[in-house]
């Protein structure tokens, strides 16, 4: 029980200092590392091979970050810098959900909708 206090934890403070504006200068990289990194700990701690497996909170935990990422990227508000990392990183929730959705014909509809939000936002945030 220790150990998931322990991932909720550093996870909700890492959130709250990614949603936190602004962001102090310098810090944009520990604070999207950070933020990136709970989310994919406190996911995995749900995967399939874990002795709590549960598939909802794992996706649960792997679209908040993702879309938290893509949110970040597309508010005009953050700096340039910010954003950049932001879209640097989103890769690590991406590949986690693409290992997550398989190959069952669901979870390929499920990603393609992702694919195409990163599409719009491509065109949108002017990286």
């Amino acid at each position: 029980m220790e150990k998931k206090a322990r991932l909720y934890s550093l996870f909700f403070k890492a959130e709250e200092r990614f949603l936190d504006h602004p962001v102090l200068p310098g810090f944009e990289p520990d604070i999207i590392i950070d933020f990136v990194q709970s989310g994919l700990n406190l996911a995995s701690y749900y995967c399939r091979h874990s002795p709590n497996y549960n598939p909802l909170l794992q996706e649960l935990f792997l679209r908040r970050v993702f879309f938290h990422l893509t949110d970040a990227i597309a508010h005009k508000g953050h700096s340039r810098i910010f954003r950049r990392i932001c879209l640097d990183h989103l890769h690590c929730p991406l590949m986690a959900l693409k290992k997550y959705y398989g190959q069952s014909d669901e979870g390929k509809r499920q990603l393609y909708s992702l694919q195409r939000n990163l599409l719009q936002l491509h065109h949108n945030s002017g990286f």
